[in-house]
């Protein structure tokens, strides 16, 4: 009878043998750890030792980034340094302090000032990016399409600012409209925000709030400019660039997946500047490569009209933001950007007594708040709205009215509208998450 032939050895497989292999140097770690458990005390005792037990710490922790990691790739991490590393992560952190500076250290990782120096390369070639995009698709826009003629009597201006897109109230916008129907300005201006996109902030997002992709988001304030155009044909309009208009100019620039959903990269064409007549103002040259100094691109844009009144989305804050503000231009003026109408009276010898004027919001105060301010909103003075002024070039004079915005009521020169039961289900709309 024959023997029975022995079955054939398996093969490990790579993996195995990966696996066999990190297991062999982790139990290898774990013993040098034992033998070496006394090495902290022993270099407190004798602090000549340090400058040996460093350079054998470098050189071990070069080891283990060159330990291969299956999908994740090389690491020199506190935690994987404690899986194979052959000292204590303690006697590390009181030779080096910082573990990124134990890694700086080792050479894995680039020193503090090339790190800096590669940072600021980075953030100058993002803005200058930024720049192109800004110089060739939206700078051209600022002034375009103005028709005011300074030689009338007076130019009524009807200025509106913080519509945050989805937030915009429905019953501050039908206000909006039937004024700019019934009085016919001169000029309307979209005083900054017309959009909000929190997908592009850094601020709180909420989970199931605001469900809006960009392109939906642009859309419904190009609705905003394009029923504004219908009611006032003739009013030379304007968009005033605000910090969250920005938000879009800066990102365009950089060609994210996230834009898939739009149907073009060009801000003129996205927000129809031409098809509407609108002109944008905007001054900024967009070369801030800082979300700190970002700001500074949000002060540049402001308008003066016949040298007299000053339109600026705003970028002084606080409870004196209108006072801030006139004090830096020295003419009336509006700012929006707080959502908290004010009016002050201030002057000098020179300029006389001058008026300026902070603007509520056009969005639902309590919607838009959800998205940045915690807590009960009435303490903030929140308040819908929006200004209609009057220049009078010729005396260098300018008065201006609020129409404010109530829960449920809304006046302006003798007439009042109530909100609808539609306009209230929209509103509550606003707050659901």
């Amino acid at each position: 009878m024959a023997a029975k032939k022995k079955p054939a050895k398996k093969k490990s497989t790579k993996s195995e043998l990966r696996t066999k292999s990190i297991e062999k140097l982790m139990s290898e770690a774990k013993n040098a750890r034992a033998k070496n458990s006394d090495l902290l005390e022993r270099v407190r005792e004798d602090p000549a030792l340090a400058e040996t037990v460093k350079e054998l710490m470098r050189e071990d922790l070069r080891r283990v980034y060159e330990i291969p990691r299956e999908l994740l790739g090389p690491s020199s991490s506190r935690d994987r340094y404690r899986e194979h590393g052959k000292y204590s992560t303690s006697l590390a952190t009181y030779l080096f302090g910082l573990w990124a500076h134990f890694q700086r250290e080792a050479g894995i990782t680039e020193p503090l000032g090339v790190r800096t120096v590669m940072r600021n390369i980075s953030k100058t070639a993002r803005a200058q990016n930024v720049a192109a995009y800004a110089d060739e698709h939206v700078r051209p826009w600022n002034g375009a399409y103005s028709s005011l003629n300074l030689n009338q009597e007076s130019l009524l201006f009807q200025i509106g600012s913080d519509w945050h897109s989805y937030y915009c109230c429905p019953f501050a916008k039908r206000v909006w409209m039937d004024v700019a129907e019934g009085h016919q300005p001169d000029a309307v201006r979209f005083n900054g925000d017309l959009v909000d996109f929190p997908k592009l902030s850094r601020h709180r997002q909420l989970p199931g709030h605001f469900a809006l992709n960009l392109q939906e988001e642009i859309d419904l304030s190009v609705k905003i400019m394009s029923d504004t155009r219908k009611v006032a044909p003739n009013a030379d309009t304007k968009l005033v660039m605000g910090n969250h208009d920005i938000r879009l100019v800066t990102a365009l620039a950089d060609a994210s997946p996230i834009f898939s959903t739009l149907r073009d990269i060009r801000y003129a064409k996205l927000f129809k500047l031409d098809e509407l007549e609108v002109g944008l103002v905007c001054r900024a040259n967009f070369l801030n490569p800082s979300a700190r100094q970002r700001h500074i691109d949000v002060a540049q844009n402001w308008e003066t009209i016949a040298d007299i009144f000053t339109i600026v989305h705003g970028w002084l804050c606080g409870k004196d933001a209108p006072r801030k503000h006139l004090a830096r231009f020295m003419r009336y003026g509006t700012n929006g950007h707080l959502h908290d109408p004010q009016m002050i009276s201030a002057g000098s010898d020179a300029t006389g007594v001058l008026q300026w004027w902070q603007s509520g919001c056009m969005a639902y105060p309590p919607g838009v708040a959800r998205e940045y301010m915690p807590g009960p909103i009435e303490f903030s003075g929140w308040t819908g709205g929006f200004l209609m002024a009057r220049i009078f070039p010729k005396h260098r004079f300018v008065t201006a009215d609020f129409v404010m915005i109530g829960e449920t009521v809304a006046t302006y020169q003798g007439r009042v509208w109530t909100i609808t039961a539609e306009e209230q289900a929209q509103r509550a709309a606003m707050l659901e998450i």
